[in-house]
């Protein structure tokens, strides 16, 4: 930056007119095409991500049969005589012989039949009964387990005995890796549980339900059926269709669930994207109404002043000049002209530009915003008032030998150590010199110097930006907020707290209505079409996910 006296200063060209970038009220289709193209990264590359792992996963996970045998079962009860005008209703019929498969698929499923099927067929010896399930070895550190009882376990989980509709018949089906192996193992249960074996698994299984207390419908239940004489047993059960050797997995079909997958998971990214650009849009609303004032702009993310080299930390005070096409000049364009809409009219007017914690561009927008309205052809004076960092003095003119705080302690002109920049003809008062200053910074502030010297500059420019330090940091802000006519609020919306920046903003106390809007740093340029890297989308899911604990916790 070359700043020179203002003895030796010359005045430089305008800036050409920009005008007022239109803000977008309503979500179109037009908006969920552009949402979806500037994340088309994602929304292509997850399902298809999504795709391939669960097509590997079906892959490495083994094969299993399915061999099922088809029983028919009668009803344990009916009445005591067909012609009986006394009979049971249909309703109470089905619910009878609905009680009755029920008890008999419980006895096909009961530990006394694994038992016998699995020393039957040996199946304690078969290394597949010997691996314990995912679920037993997740437990097994609290449970103890032997050889018996992880058959019984590998056993119970490839048996399924369902019943079929609302028929009388029940298929048995299990599972296995092998196809002959599901088939004996089917086949054997249905065999044993006809061959005369049900009848003691079923009084088992009904010997362990009727130690528990019946229930008041079990109850009328059983009286219907004793006032009605349903007590006549029909025929046993029968096995109308063995099992047969499968010849195909009975698993889930790659190519379907592959499919399903990805059609899914686009879905999902479509809807996400649509949502997250809707985020955006709605963030103005959302400002205003946790804020309680103007929405001015958004700036585009930059990186932090303390993280930057002093050659890239002077090119971002100077960005406007730098790159003025760029989203970030021209956000600060927008804040100038809704600044100048919400002027009072006065000839010289006081700009305060303050955040609430430090690192969220407070300097750099301050001073982009004053190169701007000096090239546009007023008379502006930046001055730094971060006294105690002294952020633009080290950016702007590192070798300054003096500045405000030096002057007023001196008790000298300020207008001595007021620099200009030859390029933009902004003028630029340091904060102060690299020598210890004697003079506290609350002391200054509250001086009758510094409110005199503040008059006196008011005289020579028609606009002073003052560049103040955060507003929790120090109370310096609110003792600047009294010299000040307007005040641009910064906050970084996706980092900084919401409950954070209404503190701050109560920190201004009675000078609050001075506050002309809020400017959002750190946000995604939303006017950018081009495609979102896949950090860009992360950290925007990630920031929508912190809006919505932090609006919560408000």
């Amino acid at each position: 930056m070359a700043l020179c006296t203002v003895e030796d200063a010359e005045t430089m060209a305008d800036d050409k007119a920009y005008a007022d970038a239109p803000h977008r009220t309503g979500f179109t289709i037009t908006c969920a095409r552009g949402a979806v193209l500037k994340r088309a990264k994602a929304v292509l590359l997850v399902p298809l991500v999504a795709a391939f792992a669960a097509f590997l996963v079906l892959t490495l996970m083994p094969e299993r049969y399915t061999a099922s045998a088809l029983i028919q079962i009668g009803p344990r009860q009916m009445p005591a005589a067909a012609d009986d005008p006394d009979a049971l209703p249909a309703p109470a019929t089905f619910e009878a012989e609905r009680k009755s498969i029920e008890k008999e698929i419980a006895a096909l499923q009961s530990a006394s039949l694994m038992e016998r099927v699995i020393a039957e067929l040996k199946l304690d010896d078969d290394p597949e009964f010997k691996k314990q399930p995912l679920s037993a070895v997740i437990l097994s550190p609290f449970t103890k387990t032997d050889s018996q009882a992880i058959a019984r376990e590998v056993f119970r989980s490839g048996l399924a005995v369902q019943r079929l509709h609302n028929s009388s018949l029940i298929a048995v089906r299990y599972s296995s890796p092998d196809a002959a192996k599901a088939q004996q193992i089917a086949n054997t249960i249905a065999s044993i549980y006809v061959a005369g074996e049900n009848p003691a698994l079923a009084a088992s299984d009904a010997t362990k339900l009727s130690q528990s207390e019946p229930t008041a419908s079990e109850r009328a239940f059983s009286a219907m059926l004793a006032e009605y004489g349903y007590a006549r047993t029909l025929s046993r059960a029968q096995v109308i269709q063995k099992a047969q050797m499968p010849s195909e997995p009975a698993g889930a079909k790659k190519l379907r669930v592959t499919a399903i997958t990805a059609i899914s998971s686009l879905a999902i990214m479509l809807a996400l994207a649509v949502l997250l650009e809707r985020n955006a849009l709605l963030r103005t609303r959302k400002v205003e109404k946790t804020l309680a004032c103007p929405h001015m702009t958004t700036l585009p993310a930059m990186t932090s002043d303390g993280d930057e080299d002093a050659t890239a930390s002077a090119r971002s005070a100077r960005l406007i000049v730098a790159e003025p096409a760029c989203p970030y000049a021209d956000a600060v364009r927008d804040a100038c002209s809704e600044l100048a809409k919400r002027t009072d009219g006065e000839s010289t007017r006081v700009i305060l530009v303050a955040s609430a914690l430090p690192g969220e561009g407070a300097e750099s927008f301050a001073s982009n915003m004053a190169h701007h309205l000096a090239v546009a052809g007023e008379k502006t004076l930046l001055v730094d008032c971060d006294f105690r960092s002294k952020g633009l003095t080290r950016q702007l003119s590192p070798h300054a030998t003096a500045g405000l705080l030096d002057q007023i302690a001196n008790h000298a002109p300020v207008e001595k150590v007021i620099l200009r920049d030859s390029l933009t003809g902004v003028h630029f008062l340091p904060a102060s010199g690299p020598a210890p200053v004697s003079l506290a910074v609350p002391a200054a502030l509250r001086s009758l110097g510094f409110t005199a010297s503040f008059q006196s500059l008011k005289a020579r420019f028609s606009t002073i930006v003052l560049a103040a330090p955060p507003l929790l940091d120090t109370t310096d802000a609110r003792a600047l907020a009294e010299l000040a006519d307007q005040i641009v609020f910064l906050t970084a919306w996706h980092r900084t707290p919401h409950a954070v920046a209404k503190k701050a903003l109560a920190v201004l106390d009675a000078h609050q209505h001075k506050v002309a809007g809020a400017v959002l740093t750190d946000i995604s340029d939303e006017s950018d079409s081009s495609l979102m890297s896949f950090g860009a989308i992360f950290r925007e899911i990630r920031r929508a996910t912190r809006l919505v604990s932090f609006d919560r916790a408000a």
